[in-house]
């Protein structure tokens, strides 16, 4: 016989001592003899015929974990019993309730199935919420302060009892029943700033696990929380109506460290997750910070308008953390081989600390002085360093500084209104047209051959706007000036409408001439939307003057200028 027969022959002995086998089993009979039989021979069984266990055998045991949270239940209602009966102090009632729902806690976070720690740090916040109400609240046996102590210290216990056993679970949970309390205790007993203390310790508490990169769905919860308390607080003293008489009375340097203590949580935790753990910056952290300083630094005004003099210092410290965000943007993250998201977070944050520094502490001519000196440091040292960020972050001083001295409201009025020279001008206008001016030529005079892009490009050609617009601005002024005190003529002459109009279309004329050269080709770029202003004056007020030699002017100029601009971009392309 050949072996293939052989073996299929043994193969099909096998599976018939395997069916008399299961038969044996169903009827019950010969059981000794059918595991006799399924020892001597184990057969192969097919793997379609696996019997696949039962999910209810693996269900969790829902029956018992249940009953056991209720008999917690019930000791949470002896323990209100006995609280009511004034038969033990109300601080060894309150102890004896906070141990008994930590107990809970425990055994939440020493069982090893998910259901049940799910059930019994539930049963812990069932226990503890109730009692503390009513012992603050509706009894009161305990002050805010005490119970905030105890909210805090349950949920310090929460976590690290849930970072030892790795249960999310006991540590959502142990928050979520913290916060919820604090928040009822809140509503019931108008003491807003021991419980906003409490939502600050939790927030703080959440941060410190998110350093680990422990439970960050917790943080947005934990931070809205003390925002909002945070918020109301500052509302509830600074409000014109003054604190309503409900709410219990609220210092004002108590307050104060509330507001430090917030921006000091996100700060130090931004810090440490971004610089000492290396990780990204999440869009909570971008958020949480921003709303931060506007709750910490807005919420220290609004005190310091109420009486408390303390600008300089809110100030300072505005100016401290935009120079520290600038040191870490450039001398630290700029190093990576490309920059990082954290990189533009930090420079974005620290354009904005300066610029917010600056409005807080100095007045609009200091403003501008400031920005001047910002736009001159920021241009000159994004050029030597080769940072576009920076340079930008210069741009924008620049025109900050253009606005906070006048000159881009000044340059509009002698521009496209009938303004006259004004008998003196203000030095912060002149000092406004020289940094201009500085910045421009710093750009063009640090500029190499490799900052030739698009955005290169751009952002000389919007420095050279800002000077342009500037420089023509107060050429159209000084030109109607000297016409006014030639003729005496008023401001509103149909002449003075032409010698603006075509200083203008000379301008266009001349950037068209000096673009041609290698180094200022970016004023080339401002040659066409000058045009355009120019024919919408030509249009709008030109055509409508009084005196036809005044229009006639007026269009021989714009005219001249369309003819010899092409030709001068013509000669600037052949070279």
């Amino acid at each position: 016989m050949p072996p293939a027969d052989l073996d299929e022959l043994c193969q099909q002995v096998r599976d018939l001592n395997l069916r008399v086998a299961r038969l044996e089993e169903r009827l019950a009979v010969g059981a000794g003899c059918s595991l006799s039989h399924e020892t001597s021979a184990p057969p192969a069984e097919p793997v379609g015929e696996v019997d696949s266990p039962s999910p209810l055998a693996e269900a969790p045991p829902s029956l018992p974990v249940l009953g056991a949270a209720t008999l917690g239940l019930a000791g949470a209602y002896l323990l209100r019993a006995i609280a009511e009966s004034d038969f033990f102090p109300p601080t060894a009632v309150v102890g004896v309730g906070t141990l008994y729902a930590v107990t809970w806690l425990f055994w939440a976070a020493r069982t090893r199935n998910r259901f049940a720690a799910t059930v019994y740090s539930m049963t812990a916040g069932l226990i503890l919420a109730p009692l503390l109400w009513e012992v603050t609240a509706r009894f009161q046996m305990v002050g805010a302060w005490q119970a905030g102590v105890i909210l805090v210290a349950f949920t310090l216990i929460g976590l690290a009892k849930s970072w030892s056993g790795n249960c999310g679970a006991v540590a959502t949970l142990s928050v979520v029943a913290s916060l919820g309390t604090a928040v009822a205790l809140l509503i019931a007993t108008h003491d807003a700033l021991p419980l906003t203390f409490v939502f600050l310790a939790i927030a703080a508490a959440v941060e410190i696990c998110a350093a680990f990169n422990r439970w960050l769905g917790l943080r947005w919860l934990s931070a809205a929380a003390a925002d909002l308390s945070l918020l109301l607080t500052t509302w509830l003293v600074t409000n014109p109506q003054g604190l309503p008489e409900a709410y219990a009375p609220i210092p004002v340097k108590g307050l104060l460290l509330a507001q430090m203590a917030l921006l000091l949580i996100y700060l130090c935790s931004v810090t440490v997750r971004t610089l000492l753990r290396g990780f990204t910056f999440t869009n909570f952290e971008v958020v949480q910070c921003a709303v931060a300083f506007v709750l910490g630094l807005g919420g220290a005004l609004r005190l310091s308008s109420e009486g408390m003099l303390f600008t300089p210092a809110l100030a300072g410290f505005t100016f401290l953390c935009g120079a520290a965000c600038y040191i870490i943007s450039f001398r630290l993250l700029a190093r990576q081989a490309s920059h990082s998201r954290n990189f533009y977070i930090y420079s974005t944050f620290a354009i904005l600390l300066f610029l917010v520094g600056c409005r807080i502490f100095l007045n609009e001519s200091a403003d501008a002085a400031a920005w001047s000196l910002l736009a001159l440091a920021g241009v000159g040292a994004g050029g030597l360093r080769r940072e576009p960020v920076l340079e930008a972050h210069g741009g924008v001083y620049l025109l900050l500084a253009l606005a906070a001295s006048g000159d881009l409201r000044q340059s509009a009025a002698f521009l496209l209104g009938n303004d006259a020279w004004p008998g003196s001008v203000q030095p912060a206008l002149w000092i406004g047209l020289l940094v201009a001016a500085t910045c421009y030529f710093l750009a063009v005079r640090l500029a190499s051959v490799e900052d030739s892009g698009w955005n290169q490009r751009a952002y000389r050609a919007a420095l050279a706007a800002a000077l342009v617009w500037v420089a023509l601005g107060w050429t159209a002024g000084g030109l109607t000036g000297v016409y006014h005190g030639l003729m005496g003529t008023p401001s509103g002459d149909s002449y003075c409408a032409t010698l603006r109009t075509g200083s203008i279309t000379l301008a266009a004329v001349l950037l068209a001439s000096i673009g041609s050269r290698v180094h200022f080709q970016d004023l080339a770029q401002l040659v066409y939307p000058l045009m355009l202003l120019g024919g919408y004056r030509l249009v709008a007020v030109d055509l409508h003057l009084d005196r036809k030699p005044a229009r006639v002017l007026s269009l021989f100029l714009y005219g001249l200028a369309l003819m010899v601009i092409p030709r001068l971009r013509r000669g600037r392309l052949a070279h």
